[in-house]
């Protein structure tokens, strides 16, 4: 007999614990912040950077802070932009480096200046958007 009020009790418990367990993520869900209007923003900028590339498919380059010597960056950051920018620019495909005829250079302004120290003769700027570089490779 007392395994049967054991068994209620125990039942009981659980599923209080459970209804507290739900009610606190509901609660905590609540506040969290949608990421959806960064990924519109990054979306329109990127959009508005890419319009003069000749082409609707193909291979773009893309490099980062990450990808400068002695450039400033965070890992973290660094990667999602990535994966953002290559969603932004579907269909094109991007590739690290700058071996494309066509490259998008998300850097600061400091690792922009190191980058073009390097590369002014064999870029020319097309466009630029909020921290972002449209460059097309030239021949000189």
């Amino acid at each position: 007999m007392w395994k049967k009020y054991l068994q209620r009790i125990i039942l009981i418990v659980i599923a209080i614990l459970g209804v507290k367990t739900g009610v606190e993520n509901f609660m905590s869900s609540i506040n969290i912040h949608s990421n959806d209007a960064a990924v519109t923003n990054w979306d329109k900028r990127l959009s508005n950077l890419i319009a003069p590339i000749p082409f609707e498919r193909g291979f773009v380059g893309y490099i980062s802070n990450e990808d400068i010597p002695g450039a400033a960056f965070n890992a973290d950051d660094s990667s999602g932009e990535y994966i953002l920018t290559q969603y932004a620019v579907a269909p094109l495909i991007l590739i690290r480096g700058t071996d494309q005829e066509w490259n998008i250079l998300n850097l600061d302004s400091t690792a922009y200046k190191k980058w073009n120290q390097i590369n002014a003769n064999h870029f020319e700027v097309v466009g630029f958007e909020g921290g972002m570089y449209l460059v097309h490779k030239v021949d000189k």
